[in-house]
């Protein structure tokens, strides 16, 4: 098989991977009625899919683009130690020519897959020279779970499965941050998006908390805790110590953080100006606005700085910072709807069982946005290309305007 056939054969099998898996969750958040015909709703669904499916096809496409011809001369071996390489930290990059150096004069096979993987051990668990530092976080993760546990069994024993999640997601994390720098750092993305990731975890958690306390009709699931502890952990984890892979461009996380502000500020308006009692809704807004501001963010990012790669991470930093404050927004809004007696998204009345406020916010916020919108990322990125060299911008991880 050529090259560039096994390129578009991996597009191939990716759009089906992602296909499959959009239906599925489709399915899970919309099953289908008693008396709705099996094959149509398949094909609703799998049409539902397809920007999602391209979108996976399009980003596959663009790395074997910009991976091919270095990956194309490395064995396996190499090829392990280069993706292992990938994960290390900036301050450990030279651990990671001299590895590649290194391997480079071993010959013999075995030889050579037996140091690829001490390789591979040491980038992805490095060694410490001072283990107390690691020791003491993870203790403190442990105190702090346990503390979580105890606390929220007593007080508010509803949150007990998120807040023990959580922390302990949030342990690891910290955990492992440790073991892998060398000395403590600022936040990687900078201050402002690592207040605003802060900010918009804080305040989900304790809103949450708040009107699980203050209104008895109000539930928060198991399924549904954990899928929170996982989104505001992983917001944690993106604030403050992300892959390098996207942190390459001050462009696209300046645009990032203020593309999300705009669309946390601009929540909160239209639900302020919404007149609820003539059932103006905020569903048509969560669900263009955030489409086209990352579609128009990931292309003009793209086309200022010359690459594919940075427009996406202007998308992930707006997802990041829309959906961490944007769910606060609408668990507010979203309880004065109901007040009213008027459903947030639809501006109907409200319907199905009572109590499942925090499970919209959740469904929507943190899974429907960012599922629905950052396909569309991908085809403003992928669209920005065309303004130039689209091999180029591909090829382009560093931005041009950080390279100069």
């Amino acid at each position: 098989m050529t090259r560039s056939r096994g390129i578009w054969f991996g597009a191939a099998l990716v759009f089906a991977a992602v296909d499959v898996a959009y239906v599925l969750l489709l399915g899970s958040s919309s099953p289908r009625g008693p008396e709705e015909d099996l094959r149509s709703y398949l094909l609703t669904s799998a049409i539902l899919a397809s920007p999602a499916a391209l979108a996976g096809a399009l980003v596959w496409v663009a790395w074997r683009w910009r991976v091919g011809d270095r990956l194309s001369g490395l064995d396996g071996p190499a090829r392990l130690l280069a993706a292992a390489v990938a994960t290390l930290p900036a301050d450990r990059l030279d651990w990671g020519v001299a590895m590649t150096a290194e391997l480079a004069q071993v010959r013999r096979r075995r030889e050579r897959w037996r140091f690829a993987l001490g390789c591979t051990r040491t980038a992805v668990f490095p060694p410490r020279g001072h283990r107390a530092p690691v020791a003491a976080v993870a203790a403190l993760a442990v105190a702090v779970a346990v503390g979580a546990a105890l606390a929220t069994g007593r007080a508010l024993p509803e949150l007990r499965v998120f807040a023990v999640t959580f922390a302990g997601l949030a342990g690891v994390l910290a955990t492992v941050a440790v073991s892998r720098a060398r000395r403590p750092r600022r936040p990687a993305p900078g201050l402002p998006i690592a207040a605003a990731g802060l900010v918009g975890v804080v305040a989900s958690a304790a809103l949450t908390g708040y009107y699980l306390r203050t209104d008895a009709s109000v539930v928060l699931d198991r399924p549904n805790a954990i899928l929170l502890a996982v989104a505001l952990a992983a917001g944690l984890w993106l604030s403050l110590v992300p892959p390098r892979a996207l942190t390459t461009s001050r462009r696209a996380r300046r645009a990032g953080l203020g593309v999300g502000l705009a669309i946390a500020g601009g929540l909160a308006l239209n639900a302020q100006l919404n007149d609820i009692s003539a059932g103006q809704s905020i569903g048509l807004y969560i669900l263009a606005v955030p489409v086209a501001a990352l579609f128009l963010t990931a292309f003009f990012v793209t086309v200022a700085d010359r690459s594919f790669w940075a427009g996406l991470q202007a998308a992930v930093w707006t997802v990041l910072t829309a959906c961490l404050l944007g769910f606060a927004v609408y668990v507010v809004e979203a309880f004065r709807y109901w007040r009213a007696g008027v459903h947030p998204i639809d501006g109907g009345g409200i319907y199905g069982p009572v109590g499942v406020q925090l499970h919209e916010a959740i469904g929507w916020m943190l899974a429907a946005v960012p599922l629905i919108a950052l396909p569309f990322a991908v085809f403003g990125a992928a669209l920005g290309t065309l303004r130039g060299d689209p091999r180029d911008a591909v090829v382009r991880f560093v931005p041009a305007s950080e390279s100069s």
